[in-house]
């Protein structure tokens, strides 16, 4: 992934998370999507078989450590361009074992 792919994508799951704790009535803190986003970009940045957790993995420990609330975080939750941006992240990282 490009930097702007990977800004992009990260951008892209907060959006999708933001609605969905809305929706869930979790009370969200704006200045703690700033460290999630640096998370997300960080993990995303590195090669794709060094990569240790899906995007939903990261979603859901950021919900569980932030506000307390364990809940799986699936890509549908997230809405459906975040939903379409995960699978095109696992296609594209299941490519790079087979290139």
């Amino acid at each position: 992934m490009s930097s702007i792919d990977i800004n992009s994508f990260a951008g892209t799951l907060i959006n999708g998370l933001k609605s969905y704790l809305k929706n869930e009535k979790v009370r969200i803190i704006e200045s703690d999507f700033p460290i999630l986003k640096n998370e997300l970009i960080s993990e995303f940045s590195l090669p794709y078989m060094d990569q240790t957790q899906t995007p939903t993995q990261l979603l859901s420990k950021f919900v569980k450590n932030n506000y307390g609330v364990e809940k799986l975080i699936t890509p549908q939750n997230l809405g459906t361009e975040a939903h379409e941006q995960i699978i095109l992240w696992g296609l594209t990282k299941a490519r790079s074992f087979y290139d």
